[in-house]
């Protein structure tokens, strides 16, 4: 822990030991504020290590922490929902691992997380295999001696071909385009990166700057991509373990284990970005409570082939029919409402820029740029339109809706709390509503877009029988008008 704890302030301080440094040159006192910076969180992670205390009692584990600010947290075993075990490149070298006990989303708001950093490898295992247990009393409790589970997916290189498609590489670059523009320029263009971005705007030799700089930024990107996707998903492995529960190792230098509990999983999501539909591809997430690193849930199939995810889907719901079951489109109001929209969002953006451009704010190609964007407008309203659709499958509730990122929601009948009913003016004109189904888990809303009024009632039975009828009884929803 005194290797580890120094090591990892260090690396929170990165941001600042850089403009240390160069305010540091600025003044004359070369790199005493860089060594000061380094010091104090040195410091710091030694003091983290001297003032943490932990212990585990049967039903029960308390972490106390903190110098200035004392906090005691005690976390019964009986609410623990799921287990994370994370090794960094210095946990790796020196056997460690590092436990966080999660209890729910609102504990992690309030910062109340029981982390208990730097346990020997067997030891983080063994506690795991504890407070998932619960006492055995829980399925998803501990695995039989020798038996590891049953592997549903491994990594495979072919999914590498998604890699240069996220956004996580570009937003970087495009911070530091903005930072170079911007009254930070001086101080960009002294670090790495800005010097180098720098050199590429005046090599006029590789064709104008207008080229050779988008370029420069998508290779880079592209690089980055990769970089990310590599550390994130080699070595990744899907395992259910006796019991039911559900392991995501994953991790190429900071290795992350994370066990889900079988009755906390109460669906999947399936996303498909455009780029990675193009070439065939959906991730697939688990809709689960008590589950916040990963935005929708934690990741049950990477960026990989459809049927691949499907299939995944399938193991882990019990049933391929919500996965693949056909879906009810929502109708040609819904596609002209899509397309009124799309049309009319061009035209006011049109109308802006040709003022901008008559009250000299803005330059004419600005206006004509967007105007030219209209045959990609329809195609684009269409294919949200063709994206939507709901079913009610084997007990499971489906929700497609999206294009740039199109998301299948299947969702447990029995994981649904309520319904949200919204109608807004164009809606009500068109007989449409926006039924959203409120939940514990994952996103907590997954909802219909655009849906039929008339096709309302049978859906909110199929899915939770006698809720909704009361209200339907009592209030007259909008319907289409005539004439």
């Amino acid at each position: 822990m005194l290797l580890v704890h120094p090591v990892r302030e260090l690396a929170k301080v990165i941001p600042l030991v850089v403009p240390a440094y160069l305010f540091g040159r600025s003044f004359g006192h070369h790199n005493n504020w860089a060594f000061a910076v380094t010091g104090v969180a040195v410091a710091a992670g030694l003091l983290r290590w001297w003032t943490t205390r932990y212990r585990v009692l049967p039903g029960l584990v308390e972490l106390r922490h903190g110098l200035l600010v004392r906090r005691h947290v005690a976390v019964p075993v009986d609410r623990v929902r799921t287990v994370d075990l994370h090794a960094g490149a210095a946990h790796r070298v020196l056997g460690l691992m590092t436990v966080t006990v999660g209890t729910g989303e609102a504990a992690a708001r309030r910062g109340d997380r029981l982390k208990l950093d730097a346990l020997r490898r067997p030891e983080a295992l063994a506690l795991r295999e504890e407070l998932l247990g619960g006492g055995g009393g829980r399925a998803g409790g501990p695995a039989a001696a020798g038996d590891a589970g049953t592997v549903l997916l491994r990594f495979s290189p072919g999914w590498l071909r998604y890699a240069p498609f996220a956004l996580a590489g570009f937003l970087p670059l495009v911070v530091m385009g903005v930072a170079l523009t911007g009254p930070l320029a001086a101080v960009v263009e002294q670090t790495p990166v800005g010097s180098l971005v720098e050199w590429l705007v005046h090599l006029d030799g590789l064709g104008p700057r207008a080229v050779r700089v988008p370029v420069a930024l998508l290779l880079a990107g592209t690089v980055l991509n990769l970089l990310f996707f590599t550390e994130r998903t080699v070595g990744f492995v899907l395992t259910r373990r006796p019991g039911g529960a559900l392991e995501i190792g994953h991790g190429l230098v900071n290795r992350r284990a994370v066990a889900l509990e079988r009755s906390r999983v109460h669906g999947v999501e399936l996303s498909e970005s455009l780029p990675v539909r193009l070439l065939g591809g959906a991730r697939c997430t688990a809709v689960s409570t008590g589950a916040h690193r990963e935005r929708g849930g934690p990741a049950l199939v990477p960026a990989a082939p459809l049927p691949t995810a499907l299939a995944v889907a399938g193991e882990v719901l019990g049933a391929d029919g919500p996965v693949r079951a056909a879906l009810t489109g929502h109708g040609p109001r819904a596609r002209v409402r899509r397309l009124t929209r799309a049309l009319a969002g061009w035209a006011l953006g049109v109308g802006l820029f040709a003022a901008a451009a008559a009250l000299d704010q803005l330059p004419w190609w600005c206006a004509v740029g967007w105007a030219a964007l209209l045959p990609l407008t329809v195609p684009l309203a269409l294919d949200r339109y063709r994206s939507l659709g709901h079913a009610v499958a084997d007990g499971f509730l489906v929700v497609r809706h999206g294009s740039l990122v199109r998301r299948r929601s299947v969702l447990a009948g029995g994981g649904v709390i309520g319904w949200n009913l919204r109608t807004s003016w164009g809606q009500r004109r068109a007989g449409l509503v926006t039924l959203t189904a409120t939940t514990a888990a994952g996103r907590k809303a997954y909802r219909a877009a655009d849906l039929p009024v008339e096709l309302l009632p049978e859906l909110a039975e199929r899915v939770l029988p006698g809720l909704l009828e009361p209200f339907l009884v009592d209030a007259e929803l909008p319907g289409p008008r005539r004439g």
